[in-house]
């Protein structure tokens, strides 16, 4: 295996002295890149310095829309802060919380102090700090960090070597937390906005192309806000390679083009619908990462899949009187409750007052109304809380 740089950290020289996080903020202003860890062990404690650990599999590149985050020869990893756009969705892909927005809305992180190594003025500054020598860095062929106090190493393999305490006492941390992502409104918005576009143009319901553009224009604005860097948003499309973000927005902007085309000429319909569930899939994708676990599970796919189909089915039932769309829209919303577990109590009462309103409305089919404002709440109720209370593994907390 090739060897690449990477820290090593040694519990037993560790004083606790908080040295290298002090370096690293007085050189780089204050961003927190290093963190000190704290935790008891026996009857005394002991700490764990953590910053990037420079990743054999760094998610976070692979899920950067704007292509900024790069990985060099020696296996450093580094952002570019003039291709940032401040979108955030590297933070989501690291379990290490190593990420963190500077006053500029510009994602930045431990570069290794790359400029110094690469010009020969001296080692990392928080290294050098290190009185003990209990931070130290060198060329390593493999990470060692499997440990129970960080995130499972295997979803990014991190590059860092961590040199247990002799003494064999239980030094455990909790490293799943819970947390409301920030700025979600947008991302709410144009997932599900994505999706009742593809149903309501599936079933090509009244003014399908129309009504499909503009529910895809006025949800894509809103998620424009989610970057901070706005000025930027054209290069959320420059990593088609790895980012299903990139892939998502070109998918459905070309879903957008061909729906408008549909309007003079029908036979673009179907380009159109192709894109729009290309996107819808992106979107998917996007969210099942290992380092979030309220997400990767099989609820994000159900959840997605499924509001395509409760937020149209009951308007092309309306419409068509046909008994036929009520059979897969019980299936699905019954479908929807067993993948929630019961988590949202909200979304399963819901779910089962649609299912038999929806049943009821065989016979006085102009009730399904009622299913569809309650299962658009459902869908965005339960969206919501998809947002504000994700599981996220991070830095141990004890």
């Amino acid at each position: 295996m090739e060897r690449k740089l990477g820290f090593i950290f040694d519990h037993n020289k560790c004083i606790i002295c908080n040295a290298c996080v002090d370096a690293c903020n007085k050189a780089y202003g204050n961003l927190n890149w290093r963190s000190l860890i704290v935790m008891p062990y026996g009857e005394s404690k002991t700490a764990l310095s953590i910053a990037c650990n420079h990743c054999d599999n760094p998610t976070c590149m692979q899920v950067c829309p704007a292509n900024a985050i790069e990985k060099n020869e020696m296996g450093i990893v580094r952002i570019r802060d003039d291709k940032c756009i401040g979108c955030g969705f590297c933070t989501w892909a690291c379990p290490y919380e190593a990420l963190k927005f500077n006053n500029e809305g510009i994602m930045t992180k431990c570069n290794f102090c790359y400029a110094r190594l690469a010009e020969g003025k001296g080692i990392p500054y928080c290294v050098e700090a290190c009185p003990t020598g209990a931070l130290a860095f060198g060329w390593i062929e493999k990470g060692e960090a499997e440990v129970d106090y960080l995130p499972p190493s295997e979803i990014t393999k991190p590059r860092i070597v961590i040199k247990q305490p002799e003494i064999k006492e239980s030094l455990k941390a909790n490293v799943l937390h819970t947390k409301k992502e920030e700025n979600y409104l947008g991302l709410l918005a144009f997932t599900i906005g994505s999706e009742f576009a593809l149903g309501y143009s599936l079933f090509k319901l009244p003014f399908w192309s129309i009504v499909s553009v503009i529910l895809l224009v006025a949800s894509l604005l809103l998620s424009v806000n989610h970057a901070r860097r706005t000025d930027r948003f054209y290069r959320v499309i420059y990593n088609l390679k790895t980012s299903w973000l990139s892939r998502e927005v070109l998918f459905s902007s070309l879903s957008i083009l061909f729906y408008i085309l549909s309007i003079v000429k029908p036979v673009f319909y179907y380009p159109a619908l192709v894109f729009l569930t290309a996107g819808v899939i992106s979107s998917i994708i996007i969210y099942m990462l290992k380092s979030r676990p309220s997400w990767y599970k099989a609820d994000t796919p159900v959840s997605f899949v499924g509001s395509i189909f409760t937020m149209s089915l009951p308007i092309a039932y309306f419409l068509t009187h046909d008994p036929i769309t009520i059979i897969p829209l019980v299936i699905i919303l019954a479908i929807e409750i067993i993948s929630n577990h019961m988590r949202s109590k909200v979304r399963t009462s819901l779910n089962i007052v649609s299912i038999l309103i929806s049943l009821i409305s065989i016979i006085i089919p102009e009730i399904i109304i009622i299913v569809e404002i309650m299962n658009i709440v459902s869908e965005t109720e339960h969206r919501k809380e998809f947002y504000e209370k994700v599981i996220y593994y991070g830095l141990p907390k004890v």
